[in-house]
């Protein structure tokens, strides 16, 4: 709601001006005259100092709704140590850019100065911050656990030097420009990459296709095969190539 600076009413003002003068004539006069304007104040008065308090609130609701939707934008995870070396492990075993299962003892074998309650608990803190997803087991509460696209998008370029946000910014600009580039098989040999660095930028831009327009053909190496895009898509697909955000 938008907030109006109080006008002054001139002749209300004027009018008042006179009464307080005639009101100077003596000083019992002039002190009640005083005290009638701090319990009394002009209508203009009244609607500065209200002007004054909705402006107050609503710098500070404004500076608060920025601060939330910071944290919504751009949402910040604090890692311990332990979990941002066994994300940076993975990420560095890791040879198909897919969620390939780790075998917990595997993890073990590669920690073997870190207590095995550690390591848990440093893979639940990732599974916690939607980095992995985990399986367990009788006796075992973590058998295996699989990285995620988010893994790619947030560490895969400290890690690797892959940087999955911008490959998928780069696909999605080819995707809305070249047709015959929606086979994966042809973007794959346009732009060389390995299916290590490929895969993590295709499944970055899995949500923008809803079932049916995203292949589901089993295959070997590549996380897709080929995209069907639709006018949503190429809206969806141009926000991200316009931002840069595919998370």
């Amino acid at each position: 709601m938008p907030i109006a600076y109080p006008e002054r009413n001139e002749g209300r003002a004027a009018f008042r001006r006179v009464l307080e003068a005639l009101s100077q004539a003596t000083p019992v006069t002039a002190a009640l005259a005083h005290l009638y304007g701090y319990t009394h104040p002009s209508q203009f008065e009244q609607d500065l100092e209200k002007f004054q308090r909705e402006l107050a609130t609503t710098v500070n609701d404004h500076a608060d709704r920025l601060v939330r939707l910071e944290a919504l934008m751009a949402p910040r995870a604090v890692l311990n140590a332990m979990a941002l070396e066994v994300a940076f492990y993975t990420l560095r075993t890791n040879e198909t850019g897919r969620g390939d299962s780790v075998i917990f003892g595997t993890l073990q074998a590669a920690f073997t100065s870190v207590e095995k309650a550690l390591l848990e608990e440093a893979v639940a803190e990732l599974a916690h911050h939607g980095y992995v997803t985990t399986s367990s087991a009788m006796g075992h509460p973590i058998r295996a656990y699989r990285p995620t696209a988010n893994l790619f998008l947030a560490f895969d370029l400290a890690a690797t030097g892959h940087d999955t946000r911008a490959d998928a910014t780069e696909i999605a600009r080819i995707w809305l420009a070249e047709d015959e580039m929606r086979s994966v098989h042809r973007l794959k040999e346009r732009l060389g990459w390995s299916v290590r660095r490929l895969n993590p930028a295709l499944c970055a831009l899995r949500p923008v296709f809803p079932e049916g327009r995203w292949s589901r053909e089993v295959h070997p190496t590549l996380a897709t095969t080929s995209v069907l895009i639709t006018p949503d898509e190429r809206f969806k697909l141009r926000q991200i190539v316009t931002s840069g955000r595919v998370d």
